[in-house]
């Protein structure tokens, strides 16, 4: 069992409903158990270890992502929810820093696939992303990798 990454499906693209898109990264992987696209959301983003949701808030909190208060059942960790049904959830968040990123997870049988988008709203997010986005691929990766193994245990 591995996170893959893939071609990020055009039917979870347009159910993000972000043009145009920018930049994208799509990972799959395969998962157990009958939650629902919110539940792996909130799995692997509210799940993850203290230390990985500490730099996941403080890098959001310097882009200038103003997140959904915590208490809020419309938001995953900060991200707004925009849609969401047993199969698929999109969440989004808009950065002062010039862009705004969806993400979107569908579950599938025992597939779970995660599709990140992001737009630039304003020529600073083109730099800032193209210097992050590296380092997020890993990240991302990585934190779906330890929800994948969390889930099994």
């Amino acid at each position: 069992m591995t996170v893959r990454e893939i071609d990020a499906p055009a039917d979870l693209e347009a159910l993000a409903a972000l043009t145009p898109v920018d930049w994208r990264e799509s990972f799959t992987l395969a998962v157990t158990g009958s939650r629902s696209a919110e539940q792996w959301a909130r799995h692997m983003l509210e799940g993850a270890s203290w230390k990985a949701r500490a730099q996941m808030v403080t890098t959001w909190t310097l882009l200038g992502i103003p997140l959904a208060p915590p208490w809020s059942r419309s938001q995953v960790l900060g991200w707004r929810i925009r849609h969401n049904t047993p199969g698929a959830i999109v969440l989004e968040v808009r950065a002062a820093a010039g862009v705004t990123a969806r993400l979107v997870l569908h579950i599938s049988g025992t597939d779970l696939t995660q599709v990140m988008l992001v737009r630039y709203d304003h020529p600073p997010g083109r730099l800032i992303w193209s210097r992050l986005a590296p380092a997020h691929h890993r990240f991302l990766r990585a934190l779906l990798e330890v929800g994948q193994r969390r889930a099994r245990s």
